[in-house]
């Protein structure tokens, strides 16, 4: 075989890779959206125990290894009519509540809070059984003696119809909670009566809401199902409050970082986004708006997460662990695909040095060849393994309760379409064709370098001289 020949045959399969891994790095279509994924409204696929709900989904459009680009739609999906949307403690509250120790002189409301007190669980013993509940969950007045008189009532009470407790009729009736066993005090509820007691109505529950002076559209979820925060066409209360996607936002969303909105307009001229950000770049791309996020390869610490912004989740420190395992991950995949390109690079320019040094040690250009063949593979693929890991972890990811807010989790279970917007697309696969290339590159410089003479062998004047007499 000529020298020529294999030069052409390993300098082939190196270029295509070369070429390959070249555009799935410089292009931004290492991953692809498929919009077919994304739920559309069926009402025929809408069971008693859900209904249809508009929210914004983040949809990353395209990928490259430094950057991505998302867009955000606001689009009707499946939710349970059993999840809770409102936040009416936080979660230091909810932490200090779980470990409340009640004294002697106390009890301790059973499952709930006190309802003159929502922060403790802990009511004064002589409120026990006094015929006037004190805990949502009605345990103090649950096992109590019910022989007593209509003048049993303290002042300004009267009996509830059930004839169990005593309740202020003029007060309590509508006012979001049960002051009475059987919940005859919010039963036959209608809007005016709510709001007569400065109180939102809530029409699925047919119930008003807890909270004193709630109203709709005020940028705070005061119904289970969020219903009051629907269908806004302006915002009350606060007048700094913001609308968008038919729904009101409190100041306090406006440049946190988070997109609420499907325009970006909470984000929009923001000073400091970049840097409560989570990478250090937010470009927007108008018509249509895209949120571009850059990642930084040559920071080798994960950026800086604020606790605060990840308070939806169980476990907050968990959350902000994982988020730094992606980013790792993240620079993984580019630095394997980078490290291929240049060992791909020092493999072609290793067959060059053949042309100058082929008359005195013709096999060392090939064996280095094959030595930076065997690193670019082994890079590549390792840099594959780690796009596929980084896939795994956010689909095991989006059913995880301990890591994932508890409304994602029940998005991901009412649509497990969702967890298939994102996948692989045309940079992956280029890249796996670079991979296969220089994988068939390494074989035929084995192949080469196993069947190929020593430098004297070529050289046929010394052939020559060296034959036999006969």
């Amino acid at each position: 075989m000529r020298n020529c020949t294999r030069l052409f045959l390993l300098l082939a399969p190196s270029l295509i890779a070369l070429g390959l891994l070249g555009v799935a790095f410089s292009t931004h279509w290492w991953s692809k959206s498929l919009e077919k994924y994304i739920p559309e409204e069926i009402s025929s696929n809408i069971s008693n125990d859900a209904r249809l709900y508009s929210t914004l989904i983040p949809i990353i459009r395209s990928r490259g290894l430094l950057s991505e680009h998302i867009k955000y739609l606001n689009i009707p999906i499946l939710v349970s009519n059993s999840f809770d949307f409102r936040e009416e403690i936080s979660r230091e509250d909810q932490l200090k509540l779980s470990n409340e120790n009640c004294s002697n002189t106390q009890f301790t409301c059973q499952k709930g809070v006190a309802i003159s007190r929502p922060l403790t669980r802990c009511i004064d013993q002589g409120q026990k059984c006094n015929r006037i509940i004190n805990c949502e969950d009605k345990s103090d007045e649950l096992y109590c003696d019910r022989n007593f008189q209509n003048n049993d009532c303290p002042p300004d009470h009267t009996f509830c119809p059930d004839g169990k407790v005593c309740y202020r009729k003029d007060v309590q009736t509508c006012d979001g909670v049960s002051n009475c066993i059987d919940d005859s005090d919010e039963k036959d509820c209608s809007e005016n009566k709510c709001s007569s007691n400065k109180h939102v109505y809530c029409p699925r529950e047919k119930r008003c809401a807890r909270r004193d002076n709630s109203y709709r559209c005020d940028g705070i979820v005061d119904c289970e199902d969020n219903s009051d925060e629907e269908n806004c066409s302006k915002c009350n209360g606060d007048s700094n409050a913001f609308n968008c996607d038919s729904k009101c936002f409190l100041p306090k969303y406006r440049c946190d970082g988070i997109v609420h909105c499907s325009d970006f307009r909470d984000e929009l001229h923001c000073g400091d986004y970049s840097s409560k950000s989570h990478s250090p770049n937010s470009v927007y791309h108008e018509d249509p708006l895209y949120e571009e996020k850059r990642l930084n390869p040559f920071n080798v610490y994960p950026p800086k997460y604020d606790l605060s912004s990840l308070e939806s989740y169980p476990q907050p420190n968990q959350r902000a662990d994982y988020l730094n395992l992606i980013y790792y991950l993240q620079l993984g995949a580019f630095y394997g695909i980078t490290g291929g390109l240049i060992f791909l690079f020092f493999s072609i320019m290793s067959l060059f040095f053949f042309v100058c040094c082929h008359d005195k040690c013709i096999r060392a250009p090939f064996y280095l060849y094959s030595f930076w063949t065997l690193l670019a593979l082994i890079s590549i693929c390792l840099g594959l393994l780690t796009f596929v890991n980084i896939w795994f972890w956010k689909q095991q990811n989006s059913l995880d309760y301990e890591n994932n807010s508890p409304f994602n989790i029940m998005l991901y279970q009412r649509n497990p379409s969702l967890q298939y917007i994102e996948c692989f697309g045309l940079s992956f696969w280029l890249a796996c064709g670079a991979a296969l290339a220089t994988f068939i590159s390494l074989l035929l410089s084995c192949c080469i370098c196993c069947t190929i003479g020593s430098s004297r062998s070529e050289n046929k004047e010394y052939e020559i001289m060296h034959m036999q007499n006969y």
